[in-house]
Protein backbone atom coordinates (compact mmCIF):
# COMPACT_ATOMS: atom_id res chain seq x y z
CA UNK A 1 0.00 0.00 0.00
CA UNK A 2 1.43 3.39 -1.14
CA UNK A 3 -0.33 5.68 1.58
CA UNK A 4 0.12 9.46 0.55
CA UNK A 5 -0.92 10.63 3.89
CA UNK A 6 -1.71 14.77 3.39
CA UNK A 7 -2.98 17.18 6.13
CA UNK A 8 -6.36 15.92 4.48
CA UNK A 9 -5.61 13.06 6.92
CA UNK A 10 -5.12 15.06 10.05
CA UNK A 11 -8.28 13.95 12.47
CA UNK A 12 -9.07 11.36 10.61
CA UNK A 13 -9.53 8.08 12.43
CA UNK A 14 -7.33 5.34 12.24
CA UNK A 15 -8.62 1.36 12.75
CA UNK A 16 -7.12 -1.68 13.55
CA UNK A 17 -8.00 -5.00 11.13
CA UNK A 18 -11.74 -5.21 12.73
CA UNK A 19 -12.77 -1.57 12.03
CA UNK A 20 -12.42 -0.76 15.59
CA UNK A 21 -10.80 2.92 15.99
CA UNK A 22 -7.69 2.62 17.66
CA UNK A 23 -6.58 6.40 17.34
CA UNK A 24 -6.79 10.12 15.24
CA UNK A 25 -4.43 11.48 13.42
CA UNK A 26 -3.36 14.80 15.22
CA UNK A 27 -0.39 15.54 12.52
CA UNK A 28 0.81 14.72 9.24
CA UNK A 29 4.52 15.99 8.82
CA UNK A 30 6.62 14.75 5.36
CA UNK A 31 3.98 12.07 4.43
CA UNK A 32 4.24 10.47 8.24
CA UNK A 33 1.12 10.17 10.53
CA UNK A 34 1.32 10.92 14.18
CA UNK A 35 -1.52 9.05 15.66
CA UNK A 36 -2.68 10.16 19.40
CA UNK A 37 -3.86 6.51 20.39
CA UNK A 38 -7.11 5.88 21.62
CA UNK A 39 -7.86 3.51 24.61
CA UNK A 40 -8.64 0.49 22.04
CA UNK A 41 -4.58 0.75 20.95
CA UNK A 42 -3.55 -2.35 22.36
CA UNK A 43 0.00 -2.92 23.50
CA UNK A 44 1.14 -4.80 20.90
CA UNK A 45 0.50 -2.14 18.35
CA UNK A 46 1.64 0.42 21.03
CA UNK A 47 5.30 -2.16 20.62
CA UNK A 48 4.96 -2.48 16.95
CA UNK A 49 4.76 1.87 16.93
CA UNK A 50 6.91 1.86 20.23
CA UNK A 51 10.09 2.99 18.29
CA UNK A 52 8.14 5.69 16.43
CA UNK A 53 6.67 7.13 19.69
CA UNK A 54 7.11 11.09 20.17
CA UNK A 55 6.09 12.74 23.78
CA UNK A 56 4.70 16.39 22.94
CA UNK A 57 2.44 17.97 25.75
CA UNK A 58 2.58 14.89 28.02
CA UNK A 59 0.85 13.18 25.49
CA UNK A 60 2.29 9.74 23.45
CA UNK A 61 2.23 10.16 19.58
CA UNK A 62 3.14 7.32 17.22
CA UNK A 63 4.37 7.80 14.18
CA UNK A 64 2.79 5.71 11.29
CA UNK A 65 4.63 4.95 8.04
CA UNK A 66 3.01 4.22 5.08
CA UNK A 67 4.20 0.54 5.66
CA UNK A 68 2.26 0.06 8.50
CA UNK A 69 -1.17 0.82 6.33
CA UNK A 70 -3.47 -1.15 4.56
CA UNK A 71 -5.95 1.10 2.81
CA UNK A 72 -7.20 5.41 3.34
CA UNK A 73 -10.50 5.74 2.68
CA UNK A 74 -11.86 9.36 2.94
CA UNK A 75 -13.13 8.17 6.19
CA UNK A 76 -10.44 6.49 8.24
CA UNK A 77 -6.58 5.23 7.88
CA UNK A 78 -7.07 1.45 8.35
CA UNK A 79 -4.09 -0.51 9.75
CA UNK A 80 -2.82 -3.73 7.82
CA UNK A 81 -2.51 -6.78 10.65
CA UNK A 82 0.71 -6.79 12.44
Amino acid sequence: MCANFTVDGEGKPVVNTNGQEIGIVRDVDAGVACVEPGPEMTDSIKSRLRRDREVADGMENYRIDEEYVNEVTPEEIRLQRF
